[in-house]
């Protein structure tokens, strides 16, 4: 047994919030959050804004997964950082913690936060993917990073050295199901990350930075409990 507790489940565009709230009822272990990704902007309705803070209002719930995505040299980047800005209004205003998805694009996201400032209710980017010498400004601006199965990769030093870095008090994990699935010795190409891979990818992070697994895991935790303290709050209130 994994002992998952809880599970974050984010929504990515308009299409898959009823899903997710219906996953968020079906299974208490679930937290739902509630987003247009970066990548889907452009598919988002003209009344995308009223769908986000209705679902919003009606369930327990994050924000996310929401943020800036430059890969594409080709993408629409005034209309993200538009949706992008929106999501982190809204999570001020609602109080709800945010998870975020940052690639090549930090220079604009931290152009972002000074403009907008530190968020009030922690948040969180996900998967991270940046250098290490940023994360004192992303925990000045009131978020924790959140590291997935890339950190086992073997030749994933920037990732390894961001995780050094960090503060103990604001790294958490996580799977970034069903993808980035973990460099584990019976591991294949192919497979399909879940979440019970989540002490193996501690086990692993724990090693790769000289902590003692259960030291390293029980930071983790707690820090998860953190971030998403106002969504298990709400939960509970209402079961």
């Amino acid at each position: 047994m994994a002992n998952i507790n809880y599970m974050v489940s984010c929504a990515t565009m308009e299409k898959n919030f009823e899903l997710t709230a219906q996953l968020s009822k079906d299974f208490d272990s679930i937290l739902p959050c509630f987003g247009i990704h970066p990548w889907f902007v452009e598919k988002r309705s003209k009344h995308w804004k009223e769908r986000l803070e209705n679902f919003l209002l009606a369930y327990p719930s994050g924000i996310g997964e929401t943020g800036l995505d430059f890969t594409d040299k080709t993408c629409n980047r005034d209309a993200q950082i538009k949706v992008f800005e929106h999501h982190i209004v809204l999570a001020r205003e609602l109080n709800r913690p945010i998870n975020i998805h940052i690639r090549k694009a930090w220079d604009t996201f931290i152009h972002i936060l000074k403009k907008m400032g530190k968020f009030k209710v922690p948040g969180l980017i996900h998967s991270y993917s940046g250098s290490a010498d940023m994360i004192p400004t992303f925990e000045k601006y009131g978020l924790y990073l959140s590291f997935s199965g890339s950190v086992t990769n073997p030749k994933a030093k920037k990732v390894v050295a961001a995780l050094k870095t960090v503060s103990e008090n604001r790294y958490v994990l996580e799977t970034d199901t069903p993808d980035i699935y973990p460099y584990l010795p019976e591991s294949s190409t192919f497979e399909l990350n879940e979440p019970r891979n989540l002490p193996a990818i501690a086990q692993i992070a724990s090693n790769r930075i000289g902590m003692g697994f259960e030291e390293f895991s029980k930071h983790a935790y707690d820090n998860s409990l953190a971030v998403f303290h106002s969504i298990l709050k709400r939960k509970k209130d209402r079961q």
